[in-house]
């Protein structure tokens, strides 16, 4: 059977048994990646602790990797930086804060001491970040549509389209 031949720490090709594609099992050889429909980015992922009530309802509703579904949540994040561009404008904003306990001679003496950092937001940049977001899934959207009227795609096709697409937006 053949070697997995992936670079182990110490610089030495690794002598376990290849799977089909060439490595072993601790080098690539077994993982096909998440099933299919997974759903736990959407309830676990990074954001899901900074989503709004209603937020969370929409957000229960999209699909992701859908155009329609990126301009939706795009819409959302302009909508929200939209409203704290309105709330806070060119002010001071709380940014972070800290209490810790007061202490004299290592003892602590019941007091709390309180740091407050604010800064001040650029929001206009944030806005154009994501105008420029909606332009291009608006124009990769109607691309789709375009290609799929000329193809006479079906949904299948207009999937893997709308997945190459995807791939080539920026950031």
């Amino acid at each position: 059977m053949a070697e997995c031949g992936a670079k182990t720490r110490s610089g030495q090709p690794c002598k376990a048994h290849a799977m089909p594609n060439g490595r072993c099992r601790k080098h690539g050889g077994s993982s096909t990646g998440a099933p299919a429909g997974n759903q736990n980015a959407r309830k676990h992922g990074i954001y899901s602790a900074y989503l709004t009530d209603d937020e969370r309802d929409a957000w229960g509703q999209l699909e992701l990797g859908k155009v329609d579904d990126e301009l939706r949540l795009t819409r959302i994040r302009l909508m929200r930086a939209l409203a704290r561009e309105n709330e806070f404008g060119n002010t001071l904003e709380l940014d972070a804060e800290k209490v810790e306990p007061e202490e004299v001679d290592g003892v602590p003496t019941g007091n709390a001491k309180v740091t407050r950092t604010s800064k001040v937001r650029d929001y206009s940049t944030l806005i154009d970040r994501l105008t420029v977001r909606i332009e291009s899934l608006e124009r990769t959207r109607a691309e789709l549509i375009t290609k799929a009227k000329a193809d006479g795609a079906g949904a299948g096709s207009m999937q893997s389209t709308l997945a190459d697409l995807i791939a080539k937006l920026p950031g």
